[in-house]
This record gives C-alpha cells, structure tokens and sequence, in this order.
C-alpha cells in the first residue's frame, strides 16, 4: 500500500486521536512534540499508553511523532511507542545521521524489529544533510518535510507561491531518488481552511516528485487523495503512448510523434510509470 496522507493528531486528545483512527487517513501519526506543551508531555505519554489498552492499533498504519534527540523527552517518548508496539517512529528537527544512530541505538538495545524511521527534515542543516540522513539506516523508507521550522531557521517569510521551499523540496527528493527510498513526504499546509490554497501547494509539491503529504485536519484527507489520483484523460494518454511506443518499437523504432510532440524513452517510461501509480491508488 502507498501512503499519502499522514495525520498528525495531538497526542493529549484521547477524544481525538481515537477519532482520527476511524478516518480516511494512510497513517495517523500521533503527536509528543510540537502539539504538546512542554509541561504536558508526561501526561500525552500517559494518553498513548491508554489508547492502546483500548484500541488495537495494528488493524491500521499508526506512527508517533517523538520529542527531538536534543531535549530531555525523547527516551521516555520511546519507552511507551515500544510498549505499544508501534512500527512508525517520526524523529523531529533531525539534521544528521548521527541524530539516526542515537536513535537507532536505543531501539536495537530494547529488541524492536521491523520499524520504520521517519526523519523530518526542519533546518539548513538538515536539508543539506538529506542524503546522509536517507542512507544512514534500512528503516528509513522516506523523509518528510517540516517548512515552518525550515523557514524560521533560514529566516525566509511564506509566501503564496513558495518559491522559498523550492530548494529544500528539490534535495529531499534529489536525495531519496539517489537513496533508493520513496518519494519524500511534504510539509503540512497550515491554513486547513482554505481549500484553493491547499490545491495549490499539493499541486506545487506534486510536480516536484512529492507522492506524499503531512496533514493537520482530517477534511484535507479527501481532497489530497484526489488530487494525488491521476485525471482521466492523463491516463488514456499515458495508455495511448505506451501503445504507440511499443508497436513503434516491434517495428524497430524508438522515437515517435504523438500529438506534436516527440515520445522517447524517457516519456514512454513516465506514461508507464503514470499507468502503475494510478493501479497501486486506484482503491482510494
């Protein structure tokens, strides 16, 4: 199964946490960082802890977002995702692959297997160290984006057409194509009221290579899994050229015209690769 949407839900909202596991979501990710203020952390550890007396969270993919390697909660935070048997670890403000080998350490010394690390990039550094990062361990499947703290670091301001996110983007994809992992997961749209916002930016990142998005509100759900299947019409061209492409092919031709432009390899391989995204998606 592809995951595309991730949501994040705050950890200390019993209520809602159990609300988000009934949604449409890929993963739910819960929440021990930034949705927590510093004096509540313990008790959303002792939320979590709960839920999974009640809950059984291996009938979907569910992830928690632990406290950063450089503050005082992040052991404690793993303590509780090991007891509840969560496989999906999302490691905030991460900047190295030594950031991973901490981590890493600790979940070997308690016998976890089968996990998975999701580094979420959120600084100059980290982007830059993205490779890194995304080779430093086989857990890591994908990395994700945090633009807000990104932008903070850089000393950037938002705008509508983030242009300012194009670099930090382009090497979290750069990096996980060259890394062999999957698409990187892009950073949350905040205003979750504004819809043609929304478009927008999943549009933007999407044309980028980003196959994957952080979400703060479950009303994003629907409409990015739309946005993310491929139109009709895409793909009865993409079908239309992988037909035209192979007979040209048994005829000892590798370069075709369709509709006025040139269809080569790399096109005929992209019509292709369209066909398959929209099979593996299709049950959304």
């Amino acid at each position: 199964m592809t995951l595309q949407s991730y949501l994040f839900v705050p950890g200390d909202k019993e209520r809602i946490i159990k609300k988000a596991l009934t949604s449409d979501a890929d993963i739910v990710i819960i929440d021990l960082e930034d949705a927590i203020a510093e004096d509540g952390k313990e008790n959303a550890r002792q939320v979590l802890s709960t839920i999974v007396e009640e809950v059984n969270l291996q009938q979907r993919p569910v992830g928690v977002r632990i406290n950063g390697i450089d503050t005082g909660h992040w052991q404690a935070d793993l303590k509780v995702v090991f007891k509840s048997n969560i496989k999906w670890i999302m490691l905030p403000k991460c900047e190295s692959a030594e950031d991973i080998e901490q981590l890493i350490h600790l979940v070997e010394q308690n016998y976890i297997s089968n996990f998975s690390i999701i580094p979420l990039i959120e600084s100059a550094k980290g982007v830059l160290n993205a490779y890194k990062i995304a080779t430093s361990h086989d857990s890591i499947q994908r990395l994700a984006f945090g633009s807000v703290d990104y932008l903070l670091d850089i000393g950037a301001v938002p705008s509508k057409q983030e242009t300012e996110l194009l670099f930090a983007r382009s090497m979290l994809i750069n990096s996980s194509v060259a890394a062999g992992i999957e698409s990187p997961i892009d950073c949350p749209y905040i205003d979750f009221n504004n819809e043609e916002g929304f478009i927008e930016t999943v549009t933007n990142a999407k044309y980028l290579g980003m196959q994957a998005k952080l979400l703060i509100h479950p009303k994003q759900i629907e409409l990015l899994h739309k946005l993310y299947k491929p139109s009709d019409e895409e793909i009865n061209q993409s079908k239309a050229i992988v037909q035209l492409f192979e007979e040209a092919l048994s005829n000892g031709k590798a370069a075709i015209a369709y509709q006025g432009k040139m269809i080569d390899y790399p096109v005929y391989k992209q019509a292709k690769r369209n066909i398959s995204r929209n099979h593996i998606i299709g049950i959304k």
